[in-house]
């Protein structure tokens, strides 16, 4: 993501802009709010609420078929957020005009029909990442700083009340009978739900709460956040809980400590870290049994192995974007029929984004993410904001999660929104400093 001074004035100015339109009329600002909202919910259960699972694995809503019934609900999602962002047009065309590199992955996804395996699916997929990345500017510019994380509170409260209910009232949505009673809640699988909860509970750990409903609404997200991730049962999920935990409370003394302190604080750390290192891969199966895993991590390995070879048989362009996973058409057959398992991801972002858009895809979003990470760095500051410290914890967080299980590039979902609003709000904060 590229900016000058005058680039740097026009992502400013179209963040200043929208702030002052958005007081122009309450009435329209509260339910465009709520719109907003709305919307963040729509992708946050993936564009809708399964109400019949079967006992597939690793099935992911946005690249699994879709009924009609389905189809007709996420297009009037999409046409609700094209409403929303046609009313801040002019802002988002300058954050784009500002952040080229943040486009790239949509535009080559569209790109990708002229060599997918599945052109109309490709199509379709790309037409959905693309309004998901634009709605994401819309928030990024329509609520400035603190006011993003408040909005991103609303809707984790609200997705975290609909998950308590689904596992009060609705028991067949809301647990999964075939994974030992797992509380899963609106969500398609109990990993899906520990993940999301444990980025829900950074959004809580960062909201800064000034008056009672805040005070409130801060104790749901944390509380039903917490309780989730351990109801789950998911390990994965417990682990990146404590990660997103220490993080967050790392960056928080880090911040308070003198320059050279921090230095040599990060420096002791590495010893306590090397000896885990150490003590894990020398004792690696006593590990994985303590933590519930088998050595295939669950499949896994198996999983990660099968695809390296499509992978190096496309490993410039991929197979299109969204077209690799066909079941038991194409070479993913080769993978469904080695595993026994119905998957439809290869349970890593990184080696779905090379099945998919190849190194052509991959490499700009190492760029990114690189780039990102080093803007992080400046949430160590003692001046950062809470929505850099956010961003912060949440890119750490998505960036380990996708090591295990696919949410990048994943159209309508919360873990590929989540990232590109970290991406965000850590390069809008590299801006600003260069502005001064």
């Amino acid at each position: 993501m590229t900016a000058s001074h005058t680039g740097t004035s026009a992502w400013e100015g179209a963040r200043s802009g929208a702030w002052v339109e958005a007081h122009e009329d309450s009435i329209w600002a509260k339910v465009s709010t709520w719109l907003a909202v709305f919307l963040t919910l729509f992708i946050t259960v993936g564009g809708g609420i399964k109400l019949h699972y079967a006992p597939t694995a690793f099935g992911l809503t946005a690249m699994a078929g879709n009924s009609t019934k389905q189809l007709a609900i996420k297009l009037a999602g999409l046409l609700a957020m094209l409403l929303l962002m046609s009313t801040r047009s002019r802002a988002i065309l300058r954050v784009c005009l500002n952040a080229r590199l943040f486009l790239v992955l949509p535009v080559l996804a569209f790109a990708s029909v002229l060599w997918s395996q599945s052109p109309s699916q490709t199509l379709t997929q790309a037409s959905a990442l693309t309004l998901t990345t634009l709605f994401a500017i819309y928030l990024y510019v329509r609520y400035p700083g603190d006011q993003l994380v408040s909005v991103m509170a609303v809707a984790a409260a609200i997705s975290l009340l609909g998950c308590a209910l689904a596992v009060t009232f609705f028991p067949d949505i809301g647990i999964d009978a075939y994974q030992q009673d797992a509380w899963r809640g609106v969500f398609s699988q109990k990993n899906n739900c520990a993940v999301i909860s444990v980025c829900f509970l950074v959004v809580g750990l960062h909201y800064r709460a000034r008056h009672l409903p805040g005070l409130i609404l801060r104790g749901t997200i944390l509380s039903l956040a917490l309780l989730f991730i351990v109801m789950s049962g998911s390990r994965t999920g417990w682990l990146t809980c404590a990660f997103a935990i220490g993080v967050t409370y790392g960056l928080r003394l880090i911040r308070h400590m003198p320059q050279r302190d921090r230095l040599l604080f990060l420096m002791m750390l590495t010893i306590p870290a090397g000896i885990v290192i150490m003590l894990a891969t020398a004792h690696f199966d006593e590990f994985l049994g303590l933590i519930g895993k088998d050595q295939t991590l669950s499949q896994r390995t198996v999983i990660w192995l099968t695809v390296i070879l499509p992978i190096a048989k496309h490993p410039i362009v991929g197979y299109g974007y969204a077209a690799f996973w066909q079941g038991l058409a194409g070479e993913s057959a080769n993978t469904i029929l080695v595993t026994g398992w119905a998957e439809n991801q290869a349970q890593s972002g990184f080696l779905d984004v090379l099945l998919q858009l190849g190194l052509l895809g991959f490499v700009p979003l190492v760029l990114v993410l690189g780039r990102a990470l080093t803007q992080a760095a400046r949430a160590i500051n003692p001046l950062s904001t809470a929505p850099v410290q956010m961003a912060t914890v949440l890119l750490l967080v998505l960036i380990v999660e996708n090591v295990g299980e696919t949410g990048f590039l994943v159209p309508i979902h919360l873990l590929w929104f989540y990232t590109l609003l970290t991406l965000l709000i850590l390069d809008g904060s590299r801006n600003r400093e260069e502005a001064v």
